[in-house]
């Protein structure tokens, strides 16, 4: 497998090739989360290298969109998330759930899917790392639990 272009959405997606808005967001940490701060930097460094595809969109719209177009050969297509969840309601996350399930019914060796998300547990207010993977995995596996700012993993 090859990796393709990283492509991602957002309700208002920020370019962070563009000095002021990096700044801007590292004004959102505070100063003294040395740690955070590092990581931050980490990822705006490798937005600026690799930038990926933004779009500014509805997460579901966007979800049903991208899987509606053709998937190379050769491609896994992973969609990945992390601390959005909670935030979508109940029917974006049902569209995002029926078009993801839908797709990797559709799923093969040569073009298989990956659902790979970080989000809490409403149960036990952990934060856990899951995935599903098509063909074959349709249920989904704990892989561990995370903190949400990455500063952590413990891997199950």
């Amino acid at each position: 497998m090859r990796i393709g272009p990283i492509e991602g959405c957002d309700r208002a997606p920020i370019d962070l090739s563009d000095p002021a808005a990096a700044l801007r967001l590292r004004a959102y940490v505070w100063a003294e989360n040395v740690e955070r701060l590092a990581r931050l930097d980490g990822v705006i460094a490798l937005a600026q290298a690799a930038p990926p595809r933004l779009t500014q969109a509805d997460a579901a719209d966007w979800v049903e969109q991208l899987l509606a177009t053709p998937q190379e050969a050769g491609v896994c297509r992973v969609l990945y998330h992390s601390i959005v969840w909670q935030y979508l309601g109940d029917e974006r996350r049902a569209r995002i759930t029926a078009a993801m399930e839908a797709a990797g019914a559709r799923a093969t060796a040569e073009r298989p899917l990956a659902w790979v998300s970080l989000e809490t547990n409403r149960a036990t207010f952990r934060h856990e790392l899951r995935v599903r993977y098509w063909p074959g995995g349709e249920q989904a596996v704990l892989l561990g639990a995370a903190h949400a700012h990455g500063a952590w993993v413990e891997w199950f």
